[in-house]
């Protein structure tokens, strides 16, 4: 009975923390609030087309790093464009995606985890490619990202479930009678 109770307490403990996050928002990302560098520098303009950034998060980064890229439509519209990312040193990763083609104003949004202390750095990086986006948006795409941060918070909720409701001891029987 009291391996019953720990594990609804071990539950209600994940529920009260990843409420917690989801309510704080940006509050994981308070202690990581910003990156060493970026490959092309933050709010650059480049007059050549890339297929690739890279950042510098100053900071040992796990291997669940998740990079995406959007383009600003302007008034507030963005469209996906995605790209794969790959970690390509202890503190680094790199988002690869096809050539850019359109002139306009992108966003290399990022959720990495400190495996040290399990928080999130949590952010975006932008770039404009020939002339900003028609009816230019400097705002940081927040919809999009809350949108990648509710996934993440689920992933990492439902692994943690899932770990939680593993048996403590490998070898033990559920179904075994309790020993008196």
């Amino acid at each position: 009975m009291s391996t019953r109770r720990a594990r609804v307490r071990r539950l209600l403990a994940v529920g009260a923390v990843s409420l917690g996050a989801l309510l704080a928002g940006s509050a994981p990302a308070a202690a990581h609030d910003d990156i060493a560098g970026s490959t092309p520098e933050s709010r650059s303009t480049l007059d050549e087309p890339i297929s690739t950034v890279e950042i510098d998060f100053g900071e040992v980064i796990s291997d669940d790093v998740a990079m995406f890229l959007t383009y600003d439509l302007g008034d507030n519209e963005f469209e996906d464009i995605g790209g794969t990312t790959v970690r390509t040193g202890d503190t680094t990763a790199r988002l690869d995606f096809d050539e850019v083609e359109r002139e306009g104003t992108y966003f290399v949004q990022y959720l990495a985890p400190v495996p040290i202390d399990g928080h999130v750095i949590a952010g975006a990086v932008s770039f404009t490619y020939g002339e900003p986006s028609s009816g230019g948006s400097d705002a940081f795409p927040v919809i999009p990202f809350i949108a990648g941060a509710v996934v993440v918070l689920a992933v990492g909720g439902w692994f943690s479930y899932r770990r939680m409701l593993a048996p403590d001891e490998p070898d033990a029987d559920p179904d075994a009678p309790a020993a008196a």
